[in-house]
């Protein structure tokens, strides 16, 4: 009789204790949920929207903010793992409470009319590996706002108007494989560490005001770089010898900058490359047209060369 009174005593204390984890779960989920509820409110509060889908969406009576339109939530904690608005004819600013959102991994804002500046607390969202806010309205600098990124893997922040430098911080992220920041007012040189990440795929920031020389260790760190957009800048002296080294590049585009003296042979070994684009510079030498026809299938894409001196063609 008392083994019997001493098992239920057991498994009542054992139905409290489940009883009790399973409560603060749930505490901690909602609780977590409604970070991200409060979050997204003040994003709606941000966007003005004339077709008003989103002031209508957006609507706490909804079950889960998972459902609202542009949001998807994770499986595991139904966090908010991704906004995607583009292309919604929206426009307004990005709040700070954005950056409470800790889970997110995706925030894709491109084609709208977004403004204002970027708001320091996105840097909190250290799960971020894609980010596109390609405007028409974002401005102010971009020192600082990429050093807690580490995850990140895509930066698209083309037609805008930030300006200064560009930041230093892109040493910590080393994941990074596509980095297109065009279509801006950004000025002085390429930062060193963007050359030694060794999972850069496309570099793209053309139409801005960089200037400086193209460093010669250019592809020395950058075995997967595919494409490099360079174009409408100011950068001077010649195209480094190194560059016959990016095994893996298809697009070379660097008309409109200051560039000067020999086309380097070593462009002309490589046996992936597609476009070519070096007309309006000071460039000379010689191009091989015979180059586009044996490792393209007799199609010339893309071959504009110097139109400001004379570069010889043959092949």
């Amino acid at each position: 009789m008392e083994r019997t009174y001493f098992l239920f005593f057991v498994a009542l204390v054992l139905l409290h204790f489940i009883a009790t984890i399973s409560a603060t779960i749930i505490v901690a989920k909602n609780q977590n949920n409604t970070v991200d509820l409060k979050a997204l409110l003040a994003f709606k509060a941000a966007i003005f929207d004339p077709q008003r889908i989103i002031p209508i969406n957006w609507s706490t009576s909804s079950t889960s903010v998972c459902y609202w339109i542009g949001i998807t939530c994770n499986a595991r904690h139904h966090r908010v793992a991704a906004i995607d608005l583009s292309y919604m004819g929206i426009a307004g600013t990005i709040p700070p409470q954005l950056g409470n959102l800790s889970f997110l991994v995706k925030l894709n804002l491109m084609n709208n009319s977004f403004h204002g500046h970027l708001p320091t607390e996105l840097s909190y969202l250290r799960r971020l590996k894609y980010i596109s806010l390609e405007n028409k309205g974002f401005s102010g600098s971009l020192s600082g706002r990429l050093s807690n990124f580490t995850k990140l893997e895509t930066i698209r922040l083309g037609f805008n108007f930030f300006t200064g430098n560009l930041p230093e911080e892109f040493s910590a992220l080393p994941k990074l494989k596509l980095v297109e920041i065009q279509y801006n007012q950004l000025v002085g040189p390429l930062p060193r560490a963007l050359f030694n990440l060794s999972s850069l795929q496309f570099i793209g920031f053309t139409n801005n005001s960089l200037s400086g020389y193209l460093p010669a260790c250019i592809c020395d760190h950058l075995p997967q770089l595919q494409g490099l957009y360079l174009s409408y800048n100011h950068f001077e002296g010649e195209i480094p010898s190194g560059i016959g080294d990016c095994s893996k590049l298809q697009v070379l585009v660097l008309f409109d900058n200051k560039l000067n003296g020999h086309i380097p042979k070593g462009i002309w070994n490589l046996t992936t490359l597609t476009k070519i684009y070096l007309d309006w510079t000071d460039l000379t030498g010689t191009y091989v047209f015979s180059f586009f026809l044996r490792y393209n299938r007799g199609c010339c894409c893309g071959m504009f060369i110097s139109q400001r001196r004379g570069v010889e063609r043959w092949g």
